[in-house]
């Protein structure tokens, strides 16, 4: 019994890698699954870039699922490709396009496209479309989705800083007879950028711990 409560707190527990000022989050989306690992791009790199691995709506009997998974192509300040972070996943769908930043830019906000909780007899699809914001234009990016849903509140890291990561809240396949929704929420976590508000270049680079395992669902 005690070795079962210990697992429960672990976990419970969120990540002792990041504080939870380090991410940005938009209240209101739906809350199934479990949260993934906290994906980060390597050391002095950001993300200029997304996309989106979306299911396409039926039309039929079938259970949709729209968004399944985030991608953040990730640039340091010489403008170099670093590598790309999902966070979890499901496998449903096809990757829609990058939508990207111009050079030198990096994403720094981000508004959910979410539909709200339909009950027990309606098919229910979570998360279905997103958009991203550059931070020197402000001008968001918007990736193809589905219709169903509202946005969500935009939330953008503080003055200095872009999006260098994510974390996802996926649910798990459901089975033959269950209700799946992919993609229920994401949150993106900002380091400091390599440039001041003058946008004159630093030497320093931001120190980005280790990924580690996220909490469950509260």
């Amino acid at each position: 019994m005690l070795l079962l409560a210990v697992l429960a707190l672990a976990l419970a527990a969120p990540s002792l890698a990041y504080s939870p000022d380090d991410f940005i989050h938009s209240l209101g989306a739906t809350f199934l699954g479990f949260w993934g690992a906290t994906e980060a791009c390597p050391v002095g790199s950001y993300a200029r870039a997304f996309e989106l691995k979306v299911e396409k709506q039926h039309w039929g009997v079938d259970d949709d699922t729209s968004v399944n998974a985030i991608r953040l192509y990730c640039y340091n300040a010489a403008g170099e490709p670093t590598g790309n972070v999902t966070s979890s996943t499901m496998n449903r769908g096809s990757w829609t396009g990058v939508y990207s930043c111009d050079e030198g830019d990096y994403l720094y906000g981000y508004n959910l496209k979410s539909q709200p909780d339909q009950g027990s007899l309606t098919d229910d699809t979570a998360a279905n479309a997103l958009r991203m914001y550059c931070r020197q234009t402000s001008d968001y990016l918007e990736s193809p989705g589905n219709k169903w849903g509202s946005w969500l509140e935009p939330s953008f890291c503080r003055s200095g800083m872009g999006v260098c990561g994510l974390m996802t809240l996926v649910e798990e396949d459901q089975g033959t007879f269950g209700d799946d929704t992919a993609l229920n929420d994401v949150r993106f976590l900002c380091c400091d950028l390599p440039y001041n508000q003058e946008g004159r270049t630093r030497m320093a680079q931001v120190s980005i711990p280790a990924a580690s395992s996220e909490d469950h669902l509260q």
